[in-house]
């Protein structure tokens, strides 16, 4: 059975799918001040990450849907609230921060769960990876911004409303990883909790 089936494929393709689209009609007025060339180069590279880790580890057991589905749903979410025009609804510019970093965080711990072990260092570590990226991530928009070249538009506001709701949706998902996702018996101290490698026939 292939390693990417189902929802996991499905979500790859819509992250891809909208993220891309904005290309095609780049002049749209709900896609000005949102550097989509931007998002059109980096969000489809997060589709392939942990696919690419998983073969070039030899393709261990068990494949991590979760952290796969969990890495591309940020992406998704963000570029359907562009194309559908989501982000006009006012407030809703907290959803996607929320919710992706919950997501990325429960991708994250489900990384290095199995090698933490220890419940409260791993929430400690997830919530603190959570935080580092949307730092990095606001410090990157204001970089571009400063620019001129991206068209994206950022007010005072708005860093600090992402900043809260991703520290918000880090914890959320730090509370997920160590309440329900934490290595249980049985289960490797390793990345993502992998086993041997397959090897070819």
């Amino acid at each position: 059975m292939r390693p990417i089936t189902g929802f996991n494929l499905a979500v790859k393709i819509v992250a891809v799918g909208l993220a891309v689209y904005p290309l095609l009609d780049p002049n749209a007025s709900h896609f000005q001040g949102k550097a989509m060339g931007v998002r059109a180069f980096v969000y489809p590279w997060a589709t392939i990450l942990i696919p690419a880790v998983w073969w070039l580890r030899g393709r261990p057991k068990p494949y991590p849907y979760l952290a796969d589905i969990a890495l591309a749903f940020p992406f998704a979410f963000d570029a359907a609230g562009n194309v559908f025009g989501w982000f006009a609804i006012t407030g809703f510019d907290a959803a996607p921060h929320f919710f992706g970093w919950a997501a990325l965080a429960i991708c994250f711990g489900s990384a290095v769960g199995p090698i933490v072990g220890r419940r409260w260092t791993t929430f400690g570590l997830v919530v603190g990876f959570g935080a580092t990226i949307d730092i990095l991530w606001e410090i990157s928009e204001f970089i571009l911004s400063r620019t001129g070249s991206s068209g994206l538009q950022l007010t005072y506001e708005n860093t600090i409303q992402d900043l809260a709701m991703s520290l918000l949706g880090a914890t959320a998902g730090a509370i997920v990883v160590t309440t329900v996702l934490l290595r249980r018996p049985g289960i490797p101290a390793t990345l993502f909790g992998w086993t041997a490698p397959v090897r070819a026939a």
